[in-house]
């Protein structure tokens, strides 16, 4: 079976210090549903992309046994219809069709032998069966006939995202790399595309959302901190493997830890003895007993030294993809009364349309209250109604005045100039800061160089931040996780479940929304 394989891979990014990966080697088949995990910032997407071969290894190579696809990518003009849209993303098909028309009406000899010429490029890409196959793998992702006779610009961003991906897999001639598709997707439609992926063969998924890569991913490799890694299974079978091995290695490096302990205790008395039998020397009959004795005892308390030297650089291979987990803190304000918002038959309308339904809610002190719905359902919305930064247009808004809201923002709000500046602005403690954003794994220089360079991940771990570091009484989060590594949702969830602030958040990520949620209100 062909397998996708990098030797001795190295990348490095443009003004960057630190090699990305440096001597990768790594095999992936082509027929396996792997799953591709990491921290943010740990080069998944760079990974994809030299695998794509829209970036080249510094050194070493990466050898493609096919041709690839990777999601996402640009769409042109999206006045197109949807199928249009599709269809010329896996082959430009009705410019050939146009172009067969032209040659068969010019009926020369020269225009019939381009015609046969441009005929058979169309059949072999499947040019007579290409539009039941769009329609058949759109159905697939939940994509009716009628919305695909749509202009493509009208789709909502999820339906945009189930569009897009249809050209990965109505195309077999390529092999699918998708890049973290879940994120404009609604919990309906991360659970339909683990349905649709869990039929096929063969493709590679960087995505943070655990439920999906349990449901759809039979591989998983992992870029972890000293190492990339595969296994075979879906994530949760990697997580308990990497935490038996964790496990192991801990026990290990304590039993070396305590043997240590005991050689440098050795090697201390025989040293003490060996200088002791020196001594023995003045005044004694026999020197050279007492020297050969002395020498003996030294010998021994060298080879404890050395000892020593072995396993501690046996402990220093241990442990080397254990994650540093360090505890989160929030600023929490001690004084909230006991009821922090109230809604009661709320309602905004735009251009006479309802944005959700009469919606009533209450959030009280110590409650994790999390807003669901698809895509469209007003989530959004209703969390502005709460902040206070959308009017309603019936029902009634009560927020204590002494009640301070931090919000997250689906969008973060900083997204360039220098991160320093921003904090300045906001009067937030730099060192504080810096804290906060090293517990969810973001270090190094991120106060020297623009936030235009960060990744989609590293800003929306930003926003976070500074809604960690700012004094609140409530914290209205909207998709909070989108974005975020796996492992940084964890330490967030677990921050969470240890100092229960008060939140009212909107998610599509079922795993956190199970974790951290106290109560659950669905929009429709």
């Amino acid at each position: 079976m062909p397998s996708f394989v990098l030797s001795n891979a190295g990348f490095r990014h443009p003004g960057s210090t630190d090699p990305l990966f440096s001597q990768l080697t790594l095999s992936l088949n082509s027929h396996w549903r792997t799953g591709l995990v990491g921290r943010n910032g740990r080069g998944k997407s760079t990974l994809l992309q030299l695998l794509h071969g829209s970036l080249i290894p510094d050194s070493g190579e990466v050898r493609r046994p096919l041709r690839t696809r990777l999601f996402p990518y640009a769409v042109g003009d999206d006045s197109n219809t949807v199928h249009s849209v599709i269809k010329a993303a896996i082959a430009p098909f009705e410019q050939w069709e146009r172009q067969m028309e032209q040659l068969l009406a010019a009926a020369d000899e020269a225009s019939l032998l381009r015609y046969h010429a441009l005929f058979e490029r169309y059949t072999d890409h499947g040019g007579f069966r290409i539009d039941a196959v769009i329609e058949r793998e759109a159905a697939g992702l939940g994509l009716s006939p009628a919305l695909l006779r749509r202009p493509f610009g009208t789709l909502s961003g999820g339906e945009r995202t189930r569009a897009c991906i249809v050209p990965l897999f109505a195309d077999s001639s390529v092999f699918p790399l998708l890049d973290e598709p879940t994120n404009h997707l609604d919990m309906d439609g991360r659970a339909l595309l683990g349905e649709y992926l869990a039929k096929k063969s063969g493709f590679i998924i960087a995505s943070h959302d655990r439920a999906l890569l349990d449901r759809c991913c039979d591989h998983i490799a992992a870029i972890n901190k000293a190492d990339v890694r595969v296994l075979q299974g879906n994530y949760s079978r990697w997580r308990e493997q990497m935490a038996l091995e964790q496990k192991a290695e801990e026990a290990r490096n304590e039993t070396i830890r305590r043997e240590v302990a005991l050689l440098e205790a050795e090697a201390e008395r025989r040293r003490s003895w060996s200088m002791a039998a020196e001594r023995e020397k003045i005044g004694a009959f026999d020197k050279g007993f007492i020297s050969h004795k002395a020498a003996k005892i030294m010998k021994r308390a060298l080879n404890a030294e050395r000892r020593i030297d072995e396993r501690l650089e046996e402990q220093r291979s241990l442990l080397l993809n254990a994650e540093t987990i360090r505890p989160l803190r929030l600023h929490q304000r001690d004084d909230a009364p006991e009821l922090l918002a109230v809604l009661e038959d709320a309602e905004v309308r735009v251009d006479g349309r309802s944005i959700f339904p009469r919606c009533s809610l209450t959030v009280r002190r110590g409650e994790r209250v999390a807003v669901t719905g698809p895509n469209g359902s007003g989530k959004s919305t209703l969390l502005n109604v709460v902040r206070g930064t959308m009017p309603l247009s019936a029902g009634r808004r009560h927020v204590p005045a002494v009640v301070t809201i931090v919000s997250g923002y689906q969008i973060p709000r900083w997204n360039s100039g220098m991160l320093r500046h921003h904090l300045r602005s906001e009067g937030i403690d730099e060192t504080l800061f810096r804290s906060a954003m090293g517990t969810i794994s973001v270090q190094g220089e991120i106060f020297d160089r623009p936030l235009e360079t960060f990744s989609e991940g590293e800003r929306k771990k930003v926003d976070l931040c500074r809604s960690f570091c700012i004094p609140h009484h409530l914290l209205v989060w909207d998709e909070p996780v989108n974005y975020i590594d796996i492992e940084s949702k964890e330490s967030i969830e677990q921050m969470i479940s240890e100092l229960r602030p008060t939140m009212l958040f909107a998610e599509h990520d079922r795993a956190f929304i199970d974790a951290v949620a106290t109560r659950i209100i669905p929009l429709s």
